[in-house]
């Protein structure tokens, strides 16, 4: 029986009670993921329209300390150039394209990766001979960090592009994968210059490939699994959140 002089409530209004609460006690992320989309705003706190956020997007939210830490080093090392592809390069311009940087072109099995101390590539390890080349062109975003300490990785489609440039394009995707470091999401993006739709024969081989990319290494403890594909409102949402992780490693440094 209700309290005297207090109105009964409906189930309905029970439930966006105990939602309310849900979140006041522990973050959005403790609600059912039913609830965060009904109660999702028209735009995301980063300014990006929401898109069909992966399930475990709760993962996404905050940098690890490990990865803040290797920012800190990263921006330690870009110190000494006067002008720096990742540090000073915006990752978004001002007509809405994405620049990425190209480490690896499509077809190639040498591992190149942006070595930051030196701006510049440098060979990290060539690839077995049985996974063939990259299926795609691979490199990173500027001024961004992910949640591996990282650049954000881009996956740059077409034809192969020339290692060690930078390439305007617009989102098309995200690849929502694993590694034994953690979240290992990449990008998907369309050059201006060269325009290429990604199709389902596109992921199934860049899917097929990133699942097995690190198999040779497993006795080193390595291994990578492709969770799945994401739109491009949920791409740009990620570059925004790991570009505001950059920017607030940035700020952080600059005060010390």
């Amino acid at each position: 029986m209700s309290a005297p002089g207090r109105p009964q409530r409906g189930n309905s209004e029970r439930r966006r009670l105990t939602i309310l609460g849900l979140a006041l006690l522990c973050g959005a992320g403790c609600a059912p993921a039913s609830s965060r989309r009904a109660a999702a705003p028209d735009r995301a706190p980063d300014g990006t329209a929401p898109g069909v956020l992966d399930p475990q997007a709760a993962r996404y939210a905050q940098l690890p300390e490990h990865a803040a830490t290797r920012l800190q080093q990263a921006l330690r090392d870009a110190q000494p150039h006067a002008a720096h592809v990742w540090r000073d390069t915006p990752p978004i311009g001002e007509d809405g394209t994405l620049t990425g940087y190209v480490e690896i072109s499509r077809g190639e099995r040498t591992k190149w990766e942006f070595d930051i101390a030196a701006n510049r590539r440098a060979v990290d390890r060539v690839l077995d001979e049985s996974l063939g080349g990259y299926p795609v062109n691979y490199g990173f975003v500027p001024q961004t960090i992910s949640f591996d300490g990282d650049p954000f990785d881009v996956l740059v489609l077409g034809p192969p592009l020339p290692g060690g440039q930078l390439v305007r394009g617009h989102i098309v995707g995200i690849l929502y994968m694993d590694d034994e470091k953690g979240p290992d999401m990449k990008v998907v993006m369309s050059p201006v210059a060269d325009p290429s739709a990604l199709t389902e024969a596109d992921r199934t081989r860049i899917g097929a490939f990133f699942d097995a990319y690190k198999q040779p290494e497993r006795s080193a403890g390595k291994w990578s699994k492709v969770l799945g594909w994401g739109p491009a409102t949920d791409g740009l949402r990620l570059v925004h959140r790991t570009h505001g992780f950059f920017n607030g490693g940035r700020a952080s440094a600059a005060s010390d």
